[in-house]
């Protein structure tokens, strides 16, 4: 029996010394991928764009005639830092690429609260019409919202 248990306990301690030599080694490697992956990535608040509802606006998605005329108001207001541009785009039937409709630069008077009325009119055929309504502030940070229309 003793010469069996001798074996195993040098097995042991060869595995005891392998495993202490390993996580000396380790432990500051450990630790760091520790603190990078419990840094929190703090995110600056984005501004808040609303669409204007009421009579005469369109603020939700549709369905609508073909060569329909819409009014889409924009509300914004910035959460840490100033506005900085506004912009509106289109995507048909799917797709991925979008067309530019309007590009707006947001002067100082209006870089912490911006109100805009887009009136656009809707394609002559049927399909997917999707509208991108983009605010960038001064540090690039971009907040976007989106209306889709069907058209029939």
């Amino acid at each position: 029996m003793a010469i069996l248990i001798v074996p195993l306990l040098k097995m042991y301690k060869s595995i005891l010394i392998v495993n202490i030599y390993l996580m000396k080694n380790w432990i500051p490697l450990l630790l760091l991928l520790l603190f990078c992956f419990s840094c929190e990535n703090e995110q600056e608040p984005a501004a808040s764009i609303e669409f204007k509802t009421g009579i005469g606006y369109t603020s939700q998605d549709a369905i609508i005639s073909k060569k329909s005329s819409l009014i889409v108001g924009i509300v914004v207001d910035k959460a840490e830092n100033n506005l900085k541009a506004y912009n509106v785009s289109v995507s048909y039937d799917g797709a991925f690429n979008t067309n530019t409709l309007q590009n707006f630069t947001i002067s100082s008077d209006e870089n912490t609260h911006y109100e805009k009325d887009i009136t656009f009119t809707v394609r002559d055929q049927t399909g997917l019409e999707k509208y991108y309504f983009t605010i960038v502030d001064v540090d690039g940070n971009i907040v976007q919202k989106m209306l889709t229309f069907k058209i029939e």
